[in-house]
C-alpha cells in the first residue's frame, strides 16, 4: 500500500540547494554570474561558516543534518517560518543528528557547530534570509508557474493511482520500488508508512534534498527542468551596470548609502535594506572603513549616518 503522497511549496530547500552548489563552485551547474551574485549575498563570515560543513569534497555524498530545517514541511511552508524557527531554535538536536549520520564521531568540520548549536542555527537563518531577500524571492516568484504545473502533474498522477510512475519521474537520481526510494542507485530509503512529501525545487539540474530520518515524513526535494531560469530571469546581476554605484560597492552597500539620507538606528536600517542584522554589520564595517558612513553609540543604541565623503560618492553616481 502506498503511503499518502502530497506536493508542497517549500522555498527554503531551493535556497539551501543553490547556496551549497554556489559554495562548491566546481560543478559547473551554477552559471558564473549567478554564482558571483550569490557569493555577494553570503558575505558574512558567520553565514559562510554555517554553510561550509555541508559542502562535501567533490565525489562525496553530501550529509546534511535534519536540524538544518527544524520544521518538517508536511504542508506548504514559508521561508519566513523556517528562518524564524532557525533563529529562535537552540537546535539541541544538531549534535544527535551528527552522531547518527557519522556513526558516533562528529567530524572536525562540524565540531564548532555542534559545540555552539544555537549560534550556528541563528547564523544559518540569517544567511538564508539574506539570499531570500536579495535574490531568492524574485527567483521563486518568477518560477511559480513552472512549480504550479509540477504540482498539478503530481496531483493528476496520484488521482489516477500512478504513484509509482510519479516517484520514478522526479529525477534521474531518484527511483522507487517495493515501498522504498533508491537514491543514486545505492541508498535505499524505506517509507515505512510515513507521508511522502514532494517539494519541487528551482535549483541545479543534479541537485537533490532528501530527509530520510524524520519519523513523520520522507521529504523529497528535486529540481524542475530548466529550474535555474527563474534565477536568471529575475536577477539584477544580468544587468550589472544599470546601477553604477552597485557595480562599485555592491548592491547591499549601495542600498545602505541611499537609505542614509538621514541619521537612523541599525535596527531600522536593517529593516529598510531587508537584511539580517549580522549582514548589515558586515557591510557597515566595510563602508565605515572606507569613510563613507559613521556610527555613534548613544547609551545602548547605535545610530548611523552617511558622511560627507559618502554623500559625495553618492552624488557622483547620481549624476546623469
Amino acid at each position: 500500500m502506498i503511503s499518502e503522497a502530497r506536493g508542497v511549496l517549500v522555498p527554503d530547500l531551493s535556497m539551501l540547494s543553490v547556496m551549497l552548489e554556489t559554495l562548491l563552485g566546481d560543478s559547473g551547474d551554477i552559471p558564473k554570474p549567478l554564482r558571483l551574485r550569490m557569493l555577494s549575498l553570503m558575505q558574512t563570515p558567520s553565514g559562510r561558516a554555517a554553510l561550509q560543513p555541508m559542502v562535501s569534497p567533490p565525489g562525496h555524498r553530501r550529509q546534511i543534518p535534519s536540524a538544518v530545517a527544524p520544521l518538517t514541511p508536511t504542508g506548504d511552508l514559508s521561508i519566513e517560518r523556517q528562518v524564524d524557527a532557525l533563529r529562535s531554535n537552540h537546535n539541541d538536536l544538531l549534535r544527535g543528528n551528527l552522531i547518527e549520520i557519522y556513526q558516533g564521531r562528529v567530524p572536525a568540520a562540524w565540531r564548532t557547530a555542534a559545540d555552539r548549536p544555537a549560534r550556528w542555527s541563528r547564523a544559518l537563518g540569517d544567511v538564508l534570509s539574506d539570499v531570500w531577500n536579495g535574490l531568492g524571492r524574485g527567483a521563486w516568484n518568477g518560477s511559480r508557474p513552472a512549480v504550479d504545473r509540477e504540482l498539478r502533474r503530481q496531483e493528476k498522477l496520484v488521482t489516477y493511482g500512478a504513484t509509482d510512475t510519479l516517484f520514478n519521474t522526479l529525477s534521474p537520481r531518484i527511483g522507487y520500488a517495493d515501498g522504498a526510494f533508491l537514491l543514486d542507485g545505492r541508498v535505499r530509503v524505506p517509507v515505512n508508512g510515513r507521508q511522502i512529501v514532494l517539494a519541487p525545487m528551482i535549483s541545479a539540474p543534479g541537485s537533490m534534498v532528501v530527509e530520510i530520518a524524520d519519523p513523520i515524513a520522507v521529504v523529497i526535494g528535486y529540481p524542475l527542468p530548466d529550474a535555474l531560469a527563474g534565477w536568471t530571469g529575475s536577477a539584477r546581476f544580468l544587468r550589472p551596470f544599470e546601477d553604477p554605484l552597485a557595480a562599485v560597492v555592491g548592491h547591499t552597500r549601495a542600498d545602505v548609502l541611499r537609505k542614509l539620507h538621514q541619521q537612523t538606528t541599525m535596527s531600522l536600517l536593517a529593516a529598510e535594506v531587508n537584511c539580517a542584522p549580522s549582514t548589515l554589520t558586515h557591510h557597515c564595517n566595510i563602508l565605515e572603513g572606507a569613510g563613507l558612513i559613521a556610527r555613534i553609540r548613544q547609551g545602548r543604541m547605535i545610530t548611523i549616518h552617511r558622511t560627507t565623503r559618502g554623500s559625495a560618492l553618492l552624488d557622483v553616481f547620481s549624476r546623469r
